[in-house]
């Protein structure tokens, strides 16, 4: 058996790799990189030195110009993530003036701290075979060889554990778990039924779950952190709860997703030969639970209770976060925090930081107003109800970000301009903004839309093509449910637009 899992890591790595070398030799990283610094700085020196376009300050625009450069870097991949939140601010402060206390505002701001501690408590989940337990535990509890079965008990699991798991840590986790599924399958490749199962496992498992998830989880999204501390910039906060709260009837889409994939692959009467015999023995493979994963159990739990009654003791919710990553690593845990280090995306931590110090300033400086006008100006003459106009938005807003893959920088790009965009309606910030983040998180009409949805699509070998038509249903399906379900939801618990 040990054999045999090494061999299915062996040709995940093998897979993984030789994804990451077929997208390098076709976009060329490197050059790319250099490429996006160069634009990225002629850019921000445009801005910077350039004569002012009329209705912005100097300032205001030397702050668009820092904007476009993180999108820049970002869409080209051009600097190291920790180096983009970094200097994101300090562009800021060297170019448009502003005090470095206000450049860096958000990396002493509650939300930046949740965001940490979320992280940390996702590496013990990496770090130790404790996801990967919780995974098998729930799948072989559906007994059954039927795909749908075994499907769903793979999304069960990804809900356990994706309260406490980024997207992208889900979907790193759910891969080499959804591939031990697919070798059972093995020898049996050239079937049209198995192309279709394994397409679907490696489309739905690690790739549509985490995000359908993390949506309506705080912790879970980039595009989340980055909104609720945009919203707390504003005198809005939003704890743990209150986001599970506002996104609860987002939930009801995570059904229709696995109708929509189980249709759309013909999966309802199909099985997986064996799985009945041989997911109790990679589950059996992990061994018995240690000590460590039990205090990790332990910790996480009373993170989430804690989280779950924040009215109760008013803790934020940065700092319950602080407090179980704290515990995690209490000596009688016997929890190895080298191991778990390296699983922690500090980085990302990092970029975050620099993402929402620097959504903040663009609205304060006013180049949100100025950019708001220019996009809300035509279509507020159409004159179209609210929700019509949300549509319209929605539709202009895919298109805008559809080349963009990483979440932070669409979160960046677009949730300053939904609060700018509010307040030039007239409208309530909180649903507005709310609303259509969330339609811009259901991006699938191209597979390098989104992080976890490109590495999904990359491991299943499916063609591009599959993967858009696959994409753009669920993504019209997710988008209109968005408008029409969570919008009714917000006024009905005290959120109208």
């Amino acid at each position: 058996m040990e054999e045999k899992g090494s061999a299915e890591e062996t040709f995940l790595e093998e897979k993984m790799k030789a994804i990451e070398e077929a997208e390098e030799k076709e976009v060329g990283k490197p050059k790319m990189a250099i490429f996006g610094l160069i634009l990225a700085f002629a850019i921000l020196c445009l801005c910077h030195f350039g004569p002012t376009l009329p209705g912005l300050r100097p300032t205001s625009q030397s702050v668009l110009g820092v904007f476009l450069w993180f999108i820049t870097i970002m869409v080209t991949d051009a600097l190291p993530k920790a180096i983009v939140g970094f200097s994101a601010p300090l562009l800021v402060v060297l170019f448009a003036g502003i005090k470095p206390g206000v450049a860096f505002k958000a990396f002493s701001t509650d939300i930046f701290f949740l965001a940490g501690g979320a992280f940390v408590i996702a590496g013990i989940m990496m770090g130790t075979p404790l996801g990967k337990r919780i995974a098998m535990t729930i799948v072989t509890k559906m007994k059954s060889s039927k795909v749908t079965r075994i499907q769903t008990g793979l999304g069960l699991a990804d809900v356990a554990v994706g309260s406490v798991l980024p997207t992208v840590s889900e979907t790193a986790l759910f891969l080499p778990v959804t591939k031990a599924i697919g070798t059972l399958m093995n020898g049996k490749e050239h079937l049209p039924e198995v192309k279709r199962i394994n397409t679907a496992l490696l489309l739905q498992t690690p790739g549509l779950t985490p995000l359908f998830t993390g949506v309506c989880i705080l912790t879970s999204h980039f595009p989340n952190v980055i909104l609720a501390g945009q919203l707390e910039s504003e005198g809005i906060y939003i704890s743990w709860m209150k986001w599970f709260w506002l996104n609860l009837p987002l939930w009801g889409l995570l059904p229709i997703m696995f109708w929509y994939v189980f249709t759309y692959f013909k999966l309802w009467k199909l099985e997986i030969p064996g799985a009945r015999e041989e997911l109790p023995k990679l589950a059996k493979e992990l061994g018995k639970i240690s000590p460590g994963e039990v205090w990790a159990v332990v910790c996480i739990l009373t993170g989430l209770v804690l989280w779950m009654t924040e009215g109760l003791h008013h803790i934020k919710s940065g700092m319950v976060a602080l407090i179980t990553a704290a515990l995690l690593f209490m000596p009688w845990g016997k929890i190895d925090f080298k191991k778990v280090n390296q699983h922690i995306m500090w980085d990302t931590w990092v970029l975050l930081g620099g993402a929402i110090s620097l959504g903040t300033i663009l609205y304060d400086v006013g180049t949100v107003a100025w950019l708001s006008n220019i996009i809300v100006e035509p279509i507020r003459g159409l004159g179209l109800p609210t929700l019509l106009m949300m549509g319209v938005l929605a539709v202009a807003l895919q298109i805008a970000r559809a080349g963009i893959v990483s979440a932070v920088a669409m979160g960046t790009a677009f949730i300053p301009l939904l609060v700018g965009m509010a307040k030039t309606l007239n409208l309530n910030i909180l649903p507005f903004s709310l609303v259509l983040t969330n339609c811009l998180s259901y991006a699938f009409f191209l597979p390098i839309s989104i992080t976890a949805f490109l590495i999904a699509w990359g491991a299943s070998g499916a063609s591009g093509w599959t993967a858009v038509r696959f994409g753009t249903g669920l993504s019209v399906i997710a988008n209109i449910y968005v408008l029409v379900v969570q919008t009714a939801w917000l006024s009905l618990i005290g959120y109208p637009l």
